[in-house]
């Protein structure tokens, strides 16, 4: 068997240092379509927590879910006894919970979902507010 000279076994390695390095890009590369990295997992509807998303949280609050992002609530519009959640997608505990006792209270630590509670059944608005930060308010509108 013939031994390879070293110039030979210099390009080689080389070569395979250069391809090591280029297929070990960081998170900030490209993805294999193309389109810069970028991922989105809203459905056609516009919805950001759509059919693209398959998290367990995100899933459950398809419908029926007040967005709490940046010390704000989303307001929200259900059907009467609709179940509701709250989606947390800021890093500080909040919670949705009615100004009128007893209706519905929700609360999510920072990136998490909460569990469900039920709309009222009887249409009309229902303001509410985050317990921890009462600057933040919002309106559950109740259509039937």
């Amino acid at each position: 068997m013939r031994a390879l000279s070293r110039p030979l076994l210099a390009t080689l390695f080389t070569t395979l240092l250069v391809v090591g390095v280029t297929a070990c890009g960081d998170d900030d590369d490209a993805d294999a379509s193309g389109d810069g990295g970028t991922t989105t997992t809203a459905d056609d509807s516009g919805d950001p927590y759509g059919s693209g998303d398959t998290s367990e949280g995100d899933a459950k609050a398809e419908e029926g879910t007040i967005v709490a992002v940046d010390f704000e609530l989303s307001d929200l519009t259900v059907a009467p006894g609709e179940e509701i959640y709250l989606q947390n997608d800021g890093e500080q505990n909040h919670t949705a919970t009615s100004d009128e006792d007893g209706l519905f209270d929700l609360e999510a630590d920072g990136g998490s979902t909460s569990d469900p509670d039920t709309a009222p059944e009887e249409p009309g608005e229902y303001t509410f507010h985050c317990e921890i930060h009462s600057s933040m308010t919002a309106t559950l509108t109740v259509e039937g």
